[in-house]
């Protein structure tokens, strides 16, 4: 009987293995604190006469709250001036409740003006700039490896919205939030018991009132699909704190570069500057190195910076470069695409108080830390292997990555 126990629950714990790890992979969605979220038209789960309903489950993992799941919910009031209530609802097995509640309402049929607000008590992280939920999420279960640090904030935010074309937006925000430090409060992960989750840094413990201009502008055509053209998106902000007020500027511009046949150039540059706190604030500072951002060397080697400058350029062969090389051998080798690629970043601290340009007007290309590699792509960034040398040393210069479901 006790033999018959012992396998139930592994048998449980396997399916709640697959379900968590299947979650993360289909029906999550990630959200980015430098990265303007998109609101777009959903298609209806549920279609009653007077509402519409669409839900979606929430699941992530990580050092602060463990497992998390949840639920997003919206509903369309169709009689009732055609307003959106949008709900979402969690639990984080180490950290408790979560949630986010707000309404909204849409004018216009051709590119429309959006207003909305919402009441919201979640966790954020300045990293998800360049480092997607799913896959610091996939990494924290399997490899102990979570690459975000993290923060609780809870408050009120109003908003409006108004595309431009189907394809650009400008947004403006204010919200106003308290910040608070989130422990380390899990330790376990599916493989590398022996390796520990580090600490999760503190935060100063304030309310801030926070004013936003948020912008995106797309030239691809199709988000999805990496076709030619340009992307740019960018965030201007002040905040009104208990204790400082700050200025920041975040700006993402990409290119999609087609090449020889199906061969591609993709070139990313991201720029954040901040003024007017030191370097206790933990909540508007930057750090670099690691996976999304000079993968060679370690991850968060350079920290708590208001000044920040990344580029990379990644070139990718298509499949029949591969099946030309001993490559072809292995399993599903026509789903393999070799790249090759190059990052160049800089970070520093430049005093609270400083013009941001006149440290930006004074870089130099020794100031720049460097990696190069090679990266093997599976199925079309399903998973993505990375060798990398870092340029600035010999010893000590090499790094393996593994990245799943990561996003250019």
């Amino acid at each position: 009987m006790k033999k018959q126990n012992k396998n139930t629950s592994r048998a449980c714990n396997f399916c709640w293995i697959l379900l968590l790890i299947f979650s993360l992979v289909i029906l999550n969605s990630s959200y980015a604190q430098f990265k303007v979220p998109k609101l777009e038209p959903e298609e209806p789960v549920f279609d009653f006469k007077d509402r519409e309903i669409l839900f979606q489950p929430i699941v992530s993992y990580n050092r602060a709250q463990g497992p998390f799941l949840g639920i997003d919910l919206v509903v369309y009031l169709k009689q009732l001036w055609h307003f959106r209530l949008l709900g979402s609802m969690g639990y984080g097995f180490e950290d408790g409740r979560r949630y986010r509640a707000g309404i909204q309402r849409s004018f216009f049929y051709s590119n429309p003006l959006t207003i909305g607000f919402s009441y919201f008590d979640q966790v954020a992280s300045l990293d998800d700039w360049y480092i997607g939920n799913i896959e610091n999420s996939l990494a924290a279960l399997f490899f102990k490896e979570d690459f975000k640090d993290f923060y609780g904030q809870k408050g009120v935010m109003i908003f409006a919205d108004q595309k431009l074309s189907d394809l650009h937006t400008i947004r403006i925000e204010v919200d106003q939030a308290e910040f608070e430090s989130m422990s380390k409060r899990t330790n376990w992960a599916l493989f590398y018991n022996d390796k520990n989750f580090r600490d999760n840094p503190p935060v100063i413990h304030e309310t801030t009132t926070r004013a936003r201009l948020l912008w995106i502008l797309n030239w691809l055509d199709n988000d999805e699909v990496a076709c030619p053209g340009w992307y740019m998106e960018g965030i201007a902000e002040q905040t009104f704190g208990e204790r400082v007020e700050t200025q920041g500027l975040f700006f993402t511009l990409k290119r999609f570069q087609p090449t020889f046949g199906s061969q591609q150039l993709q070139m990313k540059m991201m720029v954040g500057a901040r003024k007017g706190c030191d370097q206790r604030y933990g909540q508007y500072l930057m750090d670099m190195g690691g996976i999304g951002s000079l993968v060679a060397y370690k991850d968060k080697e350079f920290q708590n910076g208001n000044r920040f400058f990344y580029t990379t350029a990644h070139y990718l062969f298509n499949e029949s470069f591969m099946g030309r090389r001993p490559i072809r051998y292995l399993p599903f080798s026509n789903q393999y695409v070799l790249g090759v690629f190059a990052e160049s970043g800089w970070l520093r601290f430049g005093g609270e108080n400083t013009n941001p340009l006149d440290d930006f007007g004074r870089l130099k290309i020794t100031d720049f830390k460097t990696d190069v590699g090679l990266s093997l792509h599976l199925s079309e960034g399903l998973a993505r292997i990375d060798v990398a040398k870092r340029t600035d040393r010999s010893k000590d210069a090499w790094r393996i990555t593994v990245r799943l479901m990561q996003k250019f």
